[in-house]
This record gives structure tokens, C-alpha cells and sequence, in this order.
């Protein structure tokens, strides 16, 4: 891995990963408001996200689900838990979870199947995945002063091919129209190019949300070489 946790962290500390994280907030938080979820778990690099969400719903069960590749040691202090977990295997009894919210894993594993598969296993029936990626297209992921300019990236079909097997897309949108660029113009003017491309080039953003509404038989039409348990967990 070229990227772990401690740079995530020190990029949303940075100006620009402020005004990132600000908008990618707002993007969760309109999705979360249109369902009656009391467990709510991150899957990946979650936590700056899931705070804002503690914070709003303090009566939800939040935590978080950090992949140990991200060598996620560090001096976080947050009102919910935080589990260090293998990248294929979630240590979490199957239909418990209301939503699951990705970011800054698929892009990084190196079999995202298995972790979409292990997802849909923990979700409640007509649970929700929400997926945070950085678009193909897109221009963010073209620059390495952030995170989502390291591993693979994601076209809108991409993602859907993945999922497919699993989740419906129910929702999708496309954010993030600003530029990575660190400058004092960009930090000045960064809300009004989000709206101008919101509503004029929404194709266009750097980052992708999709909601995903699980499908309760999944149709496990590909064969997948996961994983066995036991090379996982000791027994």
C-alpha cells in the first residue's frame, strides 16, 4: 500500500480535506435522512464521517470497521467504537446491520468482490450500502495530494457490474466538482463551483456516491475465490 490511515487522517486535517470532508458529510447526511437506521457501521476509513453522524444521532449504534492494511494505529478519540479488521472478513453476525458506509476501501483491496460480498452478509434485509469512490472520469484522482488519487478508480458502470450480484443502485450522484488544487482562490470560491457544478456539469464531480439497497437472495452467479475463514481468524 501506498497510503495508510495516518495520511488519510493528516489530509483531513489540511485545509482542502476540510472542505472535502464538509461535502462529503452532506452528501451521507441527505441519504441518512430518508431512512429509520439505528445501526450504522463504516467500512474502511469512516471515521471523520461517522462522528458527524454520532454527533446528530446520538442514540444510533455507530462504529467503525477499519481494514488492518490501512495500519489504522492511531490517537483518535471518538464516542464509538473503532475495530481493526481483516479486509475480507467482518467479524459481525450476518442481518444485523441497518447501513454500511464505504470509503477509502474498494479502491485499495485487492479483491473488492469478497468485501462487497461481506457487506451484504452483515446488512439486514433491505439494509443500505453507502459507497464513497473516486470516479474515473474524474479529476481528483489524477493528483496524489489526496486520497482518492491512490489505487483503482471507479466508472459509474464499473461499480455497478461489482455490486450488481448483491445491491440495486438505488441512488447515485456525482460531487466534488472543485479542484484539488491548494490555493487560497479555491478555498475562497470552492462552495460556489460545488453548486455551479451540481447544476450545470453534475457528470462532471470527482467523487461518487451510490446508495445500495441489498438484495435479500443474492445471486452469487460468480464464482469467487474467497478467502477461507480459517486463514483468517485462528482456530
Amino acid at each position: 500500500m501506498d497510503i495508510n490511515a495516518s495520511d488519510i487522517f493528516t489530509f483531513y486535517e489540511s485545509k482542502l480535506g476540510r472542505m472535502v470532508k464538509r461535502t462529503i458529510r452532506q452528501k451521507i447526511m441527505s441519504y441518512l435522512n430518508f431512512t429509520d437506521s439505528n445501526k450504522i457501521y463504516g467500512y474502511g476509513y469512516t471515521s471523520p464521517h461517522l462522528s458527524f453522524i454520532k454527533k446528530y444521532y446520538p442514540k444510533f449504534e455507530v462504529a467503525e470497521l477499519r481494514p488492518d492494511f490501512l495500519n489504522g494505529a492511531l490517537d483518535e478519540k471518538y464516542e464509538f467504537p473503532e475495530k481493526i479488521i481483516h479486509e475480507y472478513f467482518i467479524p459481525i453476525e450476518p442481518s444485523t446491520v441497518d447501513v454500511v458506509i464505504c470509503s477509502h476501501l474498494l479502491e485499495f483491496v485487492e479483491k473488492p468482490l469478497s468485501s462487497i460480498e461481506e457487506i451484504w452478509r452483515i446488512l439486514k434485509p433491505n439494509g443500505y450500502l453507502i459507497a464513497i469512490l473516486p470516479r474515473r472520469s474524474g479529476l481528483w484522482q489524477r493528483y496524489d495530494n489526496n486520497p482518492f488519487g491512490y489505487g483503482r478508480s471507479y466508472s459509474s458502470r464499473q461499480f455497478k457490474n461489482l455490486v450488481q450480484d448483491f445491491f440495486v443502485i438505488d441512488k447515485k450522484n456525482y460531487f466534488l466538482h472543485f479542484p484539488p488544487w491548494k490555493n487560497y482562490i479555491n478555498y475562497k470560491i470552492y462552495k460556489s463551483l460545488e453548486n455551479i457544478g451540481e447544476n450545470i456539469f453534475p457528470y462532471m464531480g470527482g467523487l461518487m456516491i451510490c446508495v445500495c439497497k441489498k438484495i435479500i437472495y443474492a445471486k452469487n452467479s460468480k464464482k469467487q475465490n474467497k478467502i477461507p475463514i480459517k486463514n483468517i481468524v485462528a482456530t
